[in-house]
This record gives structure tokens, C-alpha cells and sequence, in this order.
């Protein structure tokens, strides 16, 4: 972890300055974008149940390239396309959906992007393919139990802060008004 002095979000946002801060912060909302026939949000926040966190993980996973992360689709026979960008290399892999998660820090919320990877890292490192199998054999618990707690643990818990370090981008206008700001997460540290 590095030694970044921590931010008061709403320092930052008067700031209006692009960069990297540090932000102890509580995590209101994740909201995925699930690509079926037409697009769709799953939104997961302090209200949501335990039961259905777990019921929707399937949703909140792809099919993509192991590569480079693409989404890929798969045929009538559950066979998955070929990445194109990716030929001659053909492996499949399971992946956590990009998330968007609604941060508050002292009464000011932004929208922090939040790779893949990352949802990945949030997760304890279990990866996605990882969802399905049993966590000791003569149980019956599996990883998907253990992420949807650990998912449902983040949000329901409104007292726990966590530090987050955060690339912002602010685009202004010629009299500092911001047109555009972007945030992505860099880093999680659940362990405050």
C-alpha cells in the first residue's frame, strides 16, 4: 500500500484537479450492465438480500477471451466465436462484469468505473470460473457463497469505510465548469 495522503472527496471535487487520490470511503451502490437480448442493470445496494446477490451471480459473469477480455458469444450448440483481435488463440475464460460503483465520503457520492480485474480483486481474488466448485470438498459450500457474502457484507454494513485509490479525470470548460469527470478504481484495500 502506498503512502498517499487521504482525500476528502469533497476537497477533491471543488478541486476539479485530474490525478490520483486516496478516498476512505462507504459503498452505496454496485450497478452492472448485463448485455442480453436488449441491455439491462443489475443494481446491488444495502437493501438487497443475500439470497439475491447469490441468485445473481450468473449475471454479473461472461464468457469472454482469455486474452484480452472480450465478451464472446456462443451459438445455438453453446459453442463460443472467435475472437477475432485474438487469432489464433482461442481459449475461453470466465469473467466478473465491469461495475459501477456508487461511493459517499461526508455527503458527496461519485460513480467510480471498476474493471473487470478489479471486481476480481474486491472478491477475495476467487475468480469468476471459480463459482461453481466447492470450497472443501465435504461441504457443500461453493465460492459463489462466499462472493455473494462477501459482495452483500460490502453494502450492507452502511458504518464500514473502505480505502479506494481512484484515477480522476476532470474535463473543464473555459470558466472551470466541469463538462466531463471520470473516476476508476485502482486499488481496493478492504481491511480498515
Amino acid at each position: 500500500m502506498s503512502l498517499m495522503e487521504l482525500t476528502r472527496l469533497s476537497a477533491h471535487l471543488e478541486e476539479k484537479c485530474s490525478g490520483v487520490i486516496q478516498v476512505k470511503a462507504h459503498i452505496l451502490e454496485l450497478k452492472f450492465t448485463i448485455s442480453t437480448g436488449q441491455y439491462k442493470q443489475l443494481i446491488f445496494s444495502a437493501d438487497t438480500s443475500l439470497e439475491c446477490v447469490l441468485a445473481s451471480l450468473p449475471m454479473i459473469t461472461y464468457s469472454g477471451c482469455a486474452k484480452c477480455g472480450l465478451e464472446l458469444q456462443a451459438d445455438e450448440n453453446m459453442i463460443y466465436k472467435q475472437c477475432i483481435r485474438c487469432l489464433p488463440y482461442n481459449k475461453v475464460k470466465t469473467f466478473y462484469r465491469p461495475a459501477l460503483m456508487t461511493i459517499e465520503d461526508e455527503g458527496s457520492e461519485i460513480y467510480v468505473h471498476v474493471a473487470s480485474e478489479l471486481m476480481e480483486r474486491i472478491f477475495l481474488n476467487i475468480p469468476a470460473d471459480w463459482l461453481r466448485r466447492l470450497v472443501v470438498p465435504s461441504s457443500d459450500i461453493t465460492y459463489s457463497t462466499i462472493v455473494a457474502d462477501l459482495c452483500h457484507s460490502l453494502l450492507a454494513d452502511t458504518e464500514a469505510s473502505y480505502l479506494l485509490e481512484i484515477r480522476s479525470h476532470f474535463e473543464l470548460d473555459e470558466n472551470s465548469y466541469p463538462l466531463q469527470k471520470d473516476f476508476h478504481l485502482l486499488n481496493f484495500h478492504p481491511d480498515l
